[in-house]
């Protein structure tokens, strides 16, 4: 796909369309348009990092106060690429943001609107990097994460952070507007983010499985590994050590009977065949006995 088809590939919400309605009729549809610039720039900043890295952009979808580069594959990819495809959007409207301040003089364009686009693009990277779903920084924190708790638990937590995010702003939301101040913006953004850290696709079994594929690549990159240990017992299946597995790290599992006895020692090589032959539910005694 050549990068400038990604113009093409934007979509824009129809409840984008009526808020715009809403706020022009309120005379606030020249800023609104600002923003909805800011987003725009934000979504092709990932699209184009990530079409560098040869990944398909299906679509960027513009939200109101939000949007979201679709990019079918990007959760698998190597967490270096991940990294730098999250961090695209918010460095980009950084740039634009001082791009456009440093020269405010002369842009041959009405100063109240470059003011106003250095405010929305500094709102809009800064607010994506929060460390919650469905957020850049949700992403980010999510990486950082699983390095300490594992990927399910990483997942969970990022999850979680931007449901309660969303609900105390909405919480905000509904207390202003008793005052008799109804933040329509705020609201919608609430909702947004709770729709999108819902919708959260559930990866983490699948990051594991892509560790243990590409750990041959790995030790080609990084010739020495840190060790970490499971204890289970052995009628538990491997799927459960899997979703407890860290990137970065080299996994065995020590296989106990009921009285807690040691019956083995699992390294990742058997738990990836195990996986890949007998799925996620085969027992880890199973394995020991044919390794």
């Amino acid at each position: 796909m050549e990068r400038v088809q990604l113009w093409r590939r934007i979509r824009v919400n129809p409840l984008f369309l009526v808020t715009l309605g809403a706020y022009a009729v309120a005379g606030y549809g020249r800023p609104m348009l600002i923003a909805f610039l800011a987003v725009t720039l934000h979504e092709l900043s990932h699209a184009l990092v990530a079409d560098l890295y040869g990944l398909t952009v299906e679509r960027l979808e513009i939200w109101p106060f939000g949007g979201m580069a679709r990019i079918p594959g990007l959760d698998s990819e190597d967490p270096y690429v991940e990294t730098q495809v999250a961090v695209a959007g918010p460095l980009s409207n950084f740039f634009w943001a001082a791009f456009v301040w440093a020269f405010d003089r002369i842009l041959p364009l009405n100063p109240a609107d470059l003011h106003l686009f250095v405010e929305s693009n500094l709102a809009v990277g800064a607010l994506n990097l929060l460390p919650v779903a469905p957020l850049d920084g949700g992403r980010l924190m999510r990486l950082y994460w699983a390095r300490q708790v594992g990927y399910q638990e990483a997942e969970r937590r990022v999850r979680e952070g931007g449901l309660w995010l969303a609900r105390a702003l909405m919480g905000i939301t509904v207390l202003e507007s008793l005052t008799g101040r109804v933040d329509l913006a705020l609201g919608i953004f609430a909702g947004f983010l709770y729709w999108g850290a819902l919708k959260m696709p559930r990866h983490a079994p699948y990051w594991a499985v892509r560790d243990l594929a590409q750990r041959l690549l790995g030790f080609q990159k990084r010739p020495v590994w840190p060790v970490d240990d499971f204890a289970a017992k052995a009628d538990t299946p491997v799927g459960e050590v899997i979703r407890l597995m860290r990137p970065l790290k080299y996994h065995r599992v020590v296989v106990l009977d009921q009285s807690l006895r040691s019956l083995g020692i699992l390294y990742e090589e058997a738990l990836y065949r195990g996986l890949a032959q007998k799925g996620p539910d085969c027992p880890l005694g199973d394995l020991l006995e044919e390794s």
